[in-house]
């Protein structure tokens, strides 16, 4: 099993940076504002969303930092990965930084900061959802635990086929579901160490998973292994992103309640958006169908991006993979990703209402 000793950060700041106001807005706001601040390098923002949620549970605020550096730096800036989960488990390194809250306002600066990888959520979106990956569930399922490891470290199965029993030999589960049973993450770890996966990108990964649970966790080693020996390159992109009251208006997506309320308006009010979704998607999957491609055009931004020589196939492997879950034609999903993106200036105006008129301390149901 990896060692799970802590690492100290590799770039502290010479001059910390001053503590900011929180965002005014409720901590499910403010939950999804790090992270689209995060993915889109707006490093104050981040800082101001995180003293937000500060207030209210510092320990979850950690668990969500450590998700978000998995999910959306992943293999771009493993530095940048291992700081973060080394801060969130290690009080008395939180404590050389200068206490919580600098150690905090450092992890939002260094991951806004950071080239960023989505790769390990799509992989499972892949895994999970991906038809002709069926019989490759059904098989994972079947099998011991430790013949789980061995076929995620065949190298004649596809990326997603491994995927599929790297993430059925970890034993973690996408909530709320009770799919994989159990697992061994060591296991598995110690196996990807055989295939020269770094020692401290497992311990890496290893102390990630235990406050988390969460099997992108297992997705990393194995991006590592296909990414890590391809060409790569950072792209950049440059974009606005409005804000109310310095919230920014990306924060209202699917994932909040608020979001909920100006995507569900934007499937009325706009006419082009109102016109595919009746001919192309059922009418009790709309909204979820529309929350997905709001998701995907304008949600999952990033200002710098680890570009790799399957990236693009996956992407849109993953996207397709994220409508089926749904229940919704991959290509229609696609066209309407491609739809909204067209449109976001009126979903940004819904947006910017209902932010204004929403109190900003009630409460939300993820």
């Amino acid at each position: 099993m990896p060692s799970t000793s802590t690492q100290l950060p590799l770039d502290l700041p010479a001059n910390p940076p001053d503590e900011p106001d929180p965002l005014p807005c409720d901590r499910w706001t403010a939950t999804s504002a790090l992270q689209k601040a995060i993915r889109r390098g707006l490093a104050g923002t981040a800082r101001r969303a995180a003293m937000n949620l500060l207030e209210h549970d510092a320990r979850a605020l950690w668990r969500r930092l450590t998700v978000i550096a998995v999910e959306d730096i992943s293999i771009g800036d493993m530095d940048a990965v291992a700081e973060t989960v080394s801060l969130a488990g290690d009080a008395k390194a939180r404590a050389r930084l200068g206490g919580e809250r600098q150690a905090i306002l450092y992890v939002c600066g260094r991951l806004a900061k950071a080239v960023k990888e989505r790769g390990t959520d799509l992989l499972l979106s892949v895994a999970r959802h991906a038809p002709d990956l069926e019989p490759m569930r059904e098989l994972a399922g079947s099998v011991t635990v430790a013949q789980r490891i061995e076929h995620a470290m065949r190298p004649d199965w596809t990326l997603a086929q491994r995927a599929v029993a790297a993430w059925y030999a970890s034993g973690l589960e996408i909530r709320p579901e009770r799919r994989v049973g159990r697992g061994d993450l060591a296991g598995l770890l110690d196996a990807f160490a055989t295939e020269g996966v770094p020692p401290a990108l497992l311990q890496t990964v290893h102390a990630a998973a235990r406050p988390t649970r969460e099997p992108i966790c297992a997705m990393l080693p194995l991006l590592w292994l296909t990414a890590g020996r391809e060409p790569v390159r950072v792209e950049t992109e440059a974009f606005a992103t409005p804000e109310l009251d310095g919230v920014p208006l990306c924060a209202l997506d699917g994932h909040t309640r608020l979001g909920r309320q100006a995507i569900a308006r934007l499937s009325r009010e706009d006419t082009a958006i109102a016109d595919f979704l009746v001919r192309h998607v059922p009418d009790f999957r709309a909204q979820r169908a529309l929350q997905l491609a709001v998701f995907y055009a304008d949600s999952t931004r990033l200002d710098r991006r680890l570009d790799w020589l399957g990236s693009g196939e996956l992407e849109a492997e993953g996207i397709a993979a994220d409508f089926i879950g749904a229940r919704v034609d991959p290509g229609a999903g696609r066209d309407l990703v491609a739809l909204v993106g067209g449109h976001i200036d009126h979903l940004n105006a819904i947006r910017a209402e209902v932010l204004s008129r929403s109190p900003d301390d009630k409460g939300d149901a993820r």
